[in-house]
């Protein structure tokens, strides 16, 4: 009894030191992002919304939280003074292009032009705060309203909707990532000229046919006056000689 004891004591001390020699184990699993690869991508607070929060930024890319058919869970944004957020997009959207993905959100800061009203909807009915004039609001996406685009930002902690018309103007460059969602048999700007006879009729076709048959007719004509004079002055030459 006392060897089998022994025995049970020896396999959990030997089972105890390979476990302490034995490499912790850690996830570490790289991030996955997938791009936006549309102009209007929409972005869904919660899976049953019938309204998007915003459309992202066009290039950028979105975290992958999980996916299925239809929709995406992703993290974006948490970069600069943004706050960062989760919510769904439509999996058709998005494109996984195997790039290396640095600074893979917008980090952009847009300034009133006047004071502004900051807008917790996007029927802008319910209003959270005043912005001051030449206040920075960190930009997030935009989405179309009847009176233009509006955009979510957030501000002080908050986060809502100013109207365009209320931030000075500015552009979103693309993500400097290589465009490898779009085909590469885009025709350039050469294969796109027109061909002098594209789309010409045939009367007009003809046109030209004749014209340059009668210019040819016409050069041949004048060739061969010109050997008949010379041949004539040689002859009379000739005479005068004798």
């Amino acid at each position: 009894m006392c060897k089998f004891l022994r025995r049970i004591w020896a396999c959990i001390f030997l089972v105890f030191f390979l476990f302490n020699l034995s490499p912790t184990l850690t996830v570490n699993a790289e991030p996955v992002y997938m791009r936006v690869i549309t102009e209007q991508t929409p972005f869904y607070k919660n899976e049953n919304d019938s309204l998007p929060l915003f459309y992202l930024p066009y290039t950028y890319y979105v975290k992958v939280l999980s996916t299925n058919k239809d929709l995406t869970h992703v993290e974006c944004y948490g970069l600069g003074d943004t706050a960062c957020i989760d919510g769904f997009v439509p999996t058709d959207y998005l494109y996984k292009d195997y790039q290396k993905v640095e600074n893979p959100y917008v980090v952009l800061t847009i300034t009133t032009v006047s004071t502004a009203v900051m807008y917790e909807d996007c029927n802008l009915t319910s209003a959270i705060q005043y912005v001051f004039p030449n206040r920075a609001l960190c930009y997030y996406g935009s989405l179309p309203h009847e009176n233009g685009l509006i955009f979510y930002v957030s501000y002080n902690d908050k986060l809502g909707y100013v109207k365009e018309s209320d931030v000075y103007p500015f552009s979103i460059p693309n993500h400097p990532n290589e465009l490898t969602f779009l085909t590469p048999d885009t025709p350039t700007n050469e294969q796109n000229k027109p061909s002098a006879y594209k789309d010409a009729s045939p009367i007009k076709i003809a046109i030209i046919l004749c014209i340059i048959v009668a210019g040819l007719i016409a050069l041949f004509v004048v060739l061969g006056n010109k050997k008949d004079k010379t041949a004539s002055t040689l002859f009379y030459d000739e005479n005068d000689y004798e």
